[in-house]
């Protein structure tokens, strides 16, 4: 039986593991219909492979775990996954077993527990919560089915308890693996994003800005495309952050990264370089169109009232550096340096314009 046991838990812990390395790219917070059914199907065959591989209690009794594999899916995913893998579990029980009295007393258990776990799982509790609630509820219906299945025999409550000590521990066990599981996905998912995006703005960071200007280039150069970039520096920042202080310095930049993403065309790429420094790769775009961008971004900016969370407003002006290829260079490795000179001309030269 220890064995048996062993047996069904390297099941749940392989599933859990490889569906967990799988699925580092879900974010289940956001769970879309097709990750609900697909949840709800590989729960339900998680379930089926239980049902196979059955705990013998002794010569006429087999218990299995199916229903943590049902647990799993209605309390990570919500009713659709429940019914999906409820569904799944009994056609096969029938299907593989047959029709007789404990495959319809499967087929209840598993009309009960969809409904019940679908109701347990919109409580508005913690989830370690409906984890409890749910594995109360499978083991008082199965144990109902159990007890008209078994009702003649001697051991009969012998039975019960090996069946309620082993789903308790098993399930335990089982739910803090999958929730560290999830824990590690999330963490893995926002490093990812980390990696990429600016923690303040949620723009590209300069990582990702090198990485994408390097692959236009590349780009531009084989498809002769024009191409630009926009270096976008906040006049006078340093004086915000030292009147206002640092806080309220981010929320402007916040302000700022929105109108910057408003006014660039949505294929183009926008970054927070660094500090108050930000840049536009503008795709396939001509000096004379550039220009009309930089200046849309100078204008909005200019009027913009940018509200401090103390609901103080303050004006932001913005020094932006426009160079484009090949009308300002003929040289795309240069186009960086190129914009960054203009940026410096705008700022010598008076601030809040556009230099090219």
């Amino acid at each position: 039986m220890l064995k048996e046991l062993f047996i069904n838990m390297a099941i749940l812990i392989s599933f859990i593991s490889l569906g967990s390395h799988l699925a580092k790219k879900i974010n289940f917070d956001k769970k879309s219909f097709k990750i609900k059914i697909l949840l709800g199907l590989t729960t339900g065959t998680l379930g089926c492979i239980l049902t196979f591989f059955g705990v013998k209690v002794d010569s006429n009794t087999i218990i299995d775990f199916r229903n943590i594999a049902i647990i799993i899916s209605a309390v990570f995913g919500g009713p659709i996954p429940v019914i999906i893998s409820s569904s799944f579990i009994a056609f096969f029980r029938i299907t593989y077993f047959g029709v007789n009295s404990a495959s319809l007393y499967a087929l209840s258990v598993a009309i009960v527990n969809a409904v019940g776990l679908s109701f347990i799982i919109r409580l508005e509790i913690e989830r370690w919560k409906k984890w409890g609630y749910s594995l109360l509820l499978t083991l008082l219906s199965s144990s109902i089915a159990l007890s008209l299945l078994l009702k003649t025999n001697d051991d009969f409550i012998s039975i019960l308890l090996i069946y309620w000590i082993s789903h308790i521990s098993v399930s335990a066990i089982v739910y803090f693996y999958v929730d560290y599981s999830l824990s590690l996905n999330k963490l893995f998912q926002r490093l990812k994003k980390e990696s990429t995006k600016d923690y303040l703005t949620d723009l590209y960071n300069v990582r990702q800005f090198d990485r994408v200007f390097g692959n236009t280039i590349v780009n531009a150069k084989a498809k002769e495309e024009n191409l630009s970039l926009l270096m976008i520096d906040i006049d006078f920042f340093k004086k915000v952050n030292d009147i206002y202080g640092h806080h309220e310095g981010d929320v402007v930049l916040k302000q700022l990264a929105n109108i910057l993403v408003e006014n660039c065309r949505s294929f183009d790429t926008v970054s927070r370089n660094g500090g108050e420094e930000f840049s536009a790769i503008l795709l396939d775009c001509p000096n004379s169109q550039a220009l009309r961008i930089a200046e849309r971004i100078r204008l909005n900016v200019n009027s913009a009232p940018f509200i401090l969370s103390s609901g103080i407003k303050i004006p932001i002006t913005v020094s932006i550096g426009v160079a484009s290829y090949p009308e300002t260079t003929n040289d795309l490795e240069k186009l960086m340096e190129s914009a960054d000179i203009a940026l410096y001309a705008a700022k010598r030269t008076g601030r809040n314009k556009v230099c090219t």
